[in-house]
């Protein structure tokens, strides 16, 4: 779900949230879709688009923010269950392989990210903060940096939604497969 603005009066809003769900289903679809086709499907007008997205590429890093904000949820979800580290891993790679299929279709434009929060973590990204303490209670490996196994995480979700795209693994599979190795290369 996109990001409430509160500077956005409810119906710009709802404009703008139109906007990024036709969006991403549509390019999801057929990547090469203009704005116009968007606006279209979106029942909402072109210069409304564009007032909310100035140009393709604000649109796509829009959708690139989406993604984060849809990270950091998940992770925040899975932590708040408040069950062990490896419970909390093993959960969380069915759910990063779901979000690399939901918006496999931004690949196309990852030359259009400027800075990924999640590249360049704040001390308070959720996952980096919970590794942190997870570390201090000693329920992850503490002979690993926090950092270094949040990087790894990181690193290991890539490729086993890379595995997905090359077919040798089914979503199912690569996120069973992506928890299990989590657990295994994290956990005490």
């Amino acid at each position: 779900m996109p990001d409430k603005n509160p500077l956005l009066r409810s119906d710009a809003q709802r404009n703008r949230d139109a906007v990024l769900a036709t969006a991403m289903r549509l390019l999801g679809q057929k990547p090469e879709a203009s704005i116009q086709e968007i606006a279209d499907a979106s029942g909402v007008g072109r210069t409304t688009v564009y007032r909310h997205f100035p140009s393709r590429e604000d649109l796509v890093r829009a959708l690139f923010a989406m993604v984060v904000d849809e990270q950091r949820a998940v992770v925040a979800a899975a932590i708040a269950e408040g069950d062990t580290a490896a419970a909390i891993l093993r959960r969380l790679g069915p759910e990063i392989v779901g979000i690399g299929e939901r918006y496999r279709f931004l690949d196309t434009h990852r030359d259009l990210v400027i800075d990924d929060p999640l590249t360049h973590p704040s001390p308070a990204e959720p996952l980096l903060a919970w590794l942190v303490a997870a570390h201090g209670r000693g329920e992850v490996r503490t002979d690993l940096p926090p950092d270094w196994s949040y990087a790894m995480i990181r690193a290991l979700a890539v490729g086993a939604n890379e595995e997905v795209v090359a077919r040798r693994r089914s979503p199912e599979e690569a996120g069973r497969l992506l928890g299990d190795t989590l657990v295994r290369a994290f956990t005490t």
